[in-house]
């Protein structure tokens, strides 16, 4: 603590101990004193202050504080080389997640830039009042200070996208400034000018060529990140063929960090920390090692510029492919590419530039269910009388608008991190629940008011109808819901014990999908269409639905082997519940069910049905390995085919999607990075059917060897599950037991 009576000119200085003492004195233990203009904030601060640990404002009174920091004093190429790499360094922290009071405002340089806020570029310099003459050469002047004002403009073109859609500030981005605009007002032209004359005075300085190419090219990196940034507000397209020439400056600039000397005099501080919010704990400095930094760099210029590759894509189904795939990535995109794939929902008033709003969700409602013409075109309403087809352009409108948003935020949401994205999708899943009433309704008035005829959909049963949007919204739910089911396990949420259940979960979710889609198309084979085009509609939509129809066959596969082989597992002493007391089976059950038990269709299932139906008593360990070997088949067959098929429904225009492949076939570095992430997720997902293959093999085995009277059996085995990460966990969202004798 400070000492308790400090003394300053001019200060007068009152001893309150005596008069406190004696007015709590009279207080009785507990009782709470609340006076309405001394909030929590001030008194949580009243115990702070003169407290070194939580009060920053405390350093005032160090006697080193006053210590007037010189920022202009002249510094070597080699001091100014490692002022730049260690901004560079706290640049890149600050972008992880990390505030600017802990990254780049501990910086004596960008502070003196900063503060007083400049009215002028002009005024963003080291020299406020004494300014070195033009005639004097000045590294520090010449080519730092256009560096640091490129860094700061990147900062600030960074911090407006981010912040100009959805994210997470205590998870994803600080986003605190410190009420020192990052040179907002000025624009990107000034500081490129500043740049640009910087790398001319190199080009003529007598500095040796190898310092003179260490400086040029930080200066060439920083000029590229700002004209990134610049082009991604601005939503135009950068050439991919500056990509490589990007990440070769950034890979010079990592081979000649070693140039770099520190400098004598003090150029990062703590101390500033005070001057921007004195009534906050001092905060420890963070500045990313080396090894970390340019690696996320590389990820930064590779994931904003191939992130406009989704502007290719030109129908709904491909987008969301695009965007899944793009988010799933190891590691995940940094946050600014995934708040530039945000921006490109509404990219110039459309979705990627080319789909307005209404558009963009009545063709995927039109190429999933293919409800009738009239519904989504007024031009084919002439039939109906006048009433009618306001009546039913209003509501089929008035739908559109209600779910417009609620489609956009799937998407959305995918953009968020990953953790983010599950608990946004628990949420969601609600909000679906209640469209698909909504639709429902609508669809009872496009029956009554079109006069759909009923079909018979199964033998014995009663004719029904279509219900299109209805369908079109169930559709999306359960995709929705299998995503939240198979997050579960790529985020580690589920225990060992939990797997079997969550498998048998799987598989039901995916048999349910299975049986919607098998609806859907029965409804649009079923279309009176007699023109060649609406042929051809009902053709594309039937290829379409087969296309979602084989990949959930392969997750109904493999969901329900894999379902097969941890209850063998589990009747025979492997994962055992944790042995707490506060721990139930019910409560359990309700924790890890809760996003799936609240939503009227599919209808929850009780604890009890779900135990029994997810046991298999009634089938033996030979039964079920036999199933499973059988499963594990089908799904092979169905990656096999899912692969075949590629990732895209319709064809992107020419030259995009094989623009960038190598001879052998495979994408080259940078590439369509969807394809390649889809790929690889397929593969992976390949992996792990081939693997569970090998563990059914072996329980087999060790089956058969039972009856003999092995020595080795099931219960001998030591079973890990591969965390993800592991090089035996071949999919994060298939974990695949290891069998070890």
């Amino acid at each position: 603590m400070a000492h308790t009576r400090v003394l300053h000119p001019n200060v007068q200085v009152n001893e309150i101990t005596r008069e406190f003492r004696n007015a709590a004195s009279k207080l009785s233990p507990g009782k709470l004193i609340k006076d309405e203009h001394f909030t929590l904030f001030e008194a949580v601060s009243a115990l702070e202050i003169g407290d070194p640990k939580m009060d920053s404002g405390c350093t005032a009174f160090d006697p080193e504080s006053d210590e007037e920091f010189d920022p202009t004093k002249a510094l070597s190429a080699e001091e100014i080389i490692w002022l730049m790499d260690e901004l560079m360094y706290r640049e890149v922290a600050w972008q992880m997640g990390y505030p600017l009071s802990q990254t780049l405002f501990t910086s004596v340089h960008i502070e003196r830039l900063l503060w007083p806020e400049p009215k002028r570029l002009s005024d963003a310099s080291f020299w406020r009042h004494d300014p070195v003459p033009a005639a004097t050469p000045s590294l520090l002047r010449d080519i730092f200070q256009p560096y640091c004002l490129g860094l700061i403009k990147c900062c600030d073109l960074v911090l407006s996208m981010v912040t100009s859609q959805h994210y997470y500030e205590e998870e994803d981005f600080a986003t605190q400034i410190f009420n020192r605009p990052l040179l907002h007002v000025f624009s990107v032209g000034e500081v490129m000018d500043s740049l640009e004359a910087a790398r001319t005075w190199l080009d003529h300085s007598q500095l040796s060529s190898h310092l003179r190419r260490a400086l040029t090219s930080r200066l060439e990196a920083r000029s590229a990140f700002l004209k990134l940034f610049h082009e991604c507000d601005c939503g135009v397209r950068p050439s991919l063929s500056n990509l490589e020439r990007h990440i070769a400056l950034v890979r010079t600039i990592e081979e000649s960090a070693s140039l770099g000397r520190p400098t004598s005099a003090v150029a990062f501080t703590l101390k500033i920390q005070r001057r921007l919010a004195s009534s906050v704990p001092p905060r420890p400095m963070i500045v990313i090692e080396k090894d970390k930094a340019f690696p996320f760099l590389r990820k930064l210029l590779t994931d904003a510029t191939t992130a406009f590759q989704v502007l290719d894509i030109s129908s709904s189904c491909d987008l969301l492919v695009a965007y899944q795939n793009f988010m799933a990535q190891d590691p995940q995109p940094v946050v600014y590419a995934r708040a530039l794939l945000q921006s490109f929902l509404n990219l110039n008033g459309a979705v990627v530039g080319r789909f307005a709003f209404k558009d963009f969700i009545t063709h995927d409602i039109a190429s999933l269910v293919l409800p009738g013409e009239a519904l989504l075109d007024p031009s084919q309403m002439d039939d109906l009388p006048e009433n009618q087809q306001i009546e039913l352009g209003s509501r089929v409108d008035l739908f559109v608008n209600r779910c417009s948003q609620s489609f956009l935020n799937f998407f959305r949401t995918l953009c968020l991190n990953r953790c983010r994205v599950r608990r946004t999708m628990c949420h969601a899943a609600l909000e679906w629940d209640q469209i698909q009433a909504e639709a429902e309704d609508l669809d009872g008035a496009v029956q009554s008011i079109l006069s759909e005829p009923a079909i018979p959909y199964l033998d014995g049963e009663e004719p029904t109808f279509s219900y299109s949007f209805s369908s079109w919204v169930y559709h999306y739910k359960l995709i929705q819901l299998r995503t939240v089911l198979q997050m579960g396990f790529e985020l580690s949420i589920y225990a060992p014990h939990e797997f079997a259940g969550m498998y048998w979960y799987l598989s039901f979710l995916s048999s349910t999908h299975l049986n919607h889609l098998e609806r859907i198309t029965f409804f649009v084979a079923s279309r009176q269409r007699p023109s060649s085009s609406g042929q051809q509609e009902i053709q594309t939509t039937l290829q379409l639905l087969y296309r979602h129809f084989r990949w959930l066959k392969a997750v109904e596969a493999m969901a329900k082997a894999l379902h097969r082989v941890f209850t063998v597992l589990q009747r025979h002493g492997h994962f055992h519940k944790s042995a707490v007391t506060y721990a139930t089976d019910a409560l359990r059950y309700e924790l890890r069910m809760r996003p799936f038990l609240h939503v009227s269709i599919p209808e929850p299932i009780s604890m009890d049905v779900a135990q029994q139906s997810s046991s298999l008593r009634g089938l033996s360990d030979e039964k079920l390995i036999t199933q499973a070997s059988n499963l594990v088949q089908t799904a092979r067959k169905a990656w096999d085919e899912v692969l075949k098929g590629g990732w895209n429904f319709y064809p992107l225009p020419p030259g995009d999607s094989k623009a960038d492949m190598a001879a052998d076939g495979m994408s080259k570095s940078p590439g369509p990075v969807v394809e390649r992430e889809w790929t690889q997720d397929v593969r992976n997902s390949m992996k792990a059917c081939i693997g569970t293959g090998i563990v059914v093999t072996t329980l087999g085995t060790l089956l058969q060897k039972k009856t003999t009277g092995s020595a080795v059996n099931i219960e001998n085995l030591k079973v890990e599950i591969p965390p993800v990460g592991d090089r035996s966990r071949w999919h994060v969202s298939w974990p695949v037991p290891k069998l070890q004798s």
